[in-house]
């Protein structure tokens, strides 16, 4: 069983500043994560350790990554802590893996088909 160690979560105002700043739409469930953690390591004895990202701090760095230059059909909401992101798939709030360099859709691969499986597949 996966242990997650959630951050304190983010204020009302902070969770409507994100889903107001975003170009597209977010999984509810996605939402309803980040609504009691800004962030959280998951660390389990099947896969490697998940960092996700304080919503707080996802957009900039959305940003400093150049997603929308490279993969302008995701949004990265985590990594691996190295060099994989975990990634929402903007069309559709499927999620896949890309390496941070030489990210792009032909680099991407399928993880999980919402952002619960992909918890739950820790």
């Amino acid at each position: 069983m996966a242990k997650i160690e959630k951050s304190e979560a983010p204020s009302a105002n902070e969770i409507k500043a994100f889903l107001n700043n975003i170009s597209f739409s977010i999984p509810k469930e996605f939402v309803e994560f980040y609504e009691q953690s800004n962030g959280a390591e998951i660390n389990s004895e099947k896969a490697y350790t998940v960092v996700l990202w304080p919503i707080t701090e996802m957009i900039q760095l959305n940003k400093d990554y150049e997603v929308e230059t490279y993969a302008p059909e995701f949004f990265i909401f985590g990594s691996d802590g190295g060099d994989t992101a975990f990634t929402i798939e903007k069309s559709t709030g499927k999620i896949f893996e890309m390496p941070f360099i030489g990210m792009g859709k032909e680099e991407a691969t399928f993880n999980a088909s919402s952002f619960d499986e992909f918890l739950k597949s820790r």
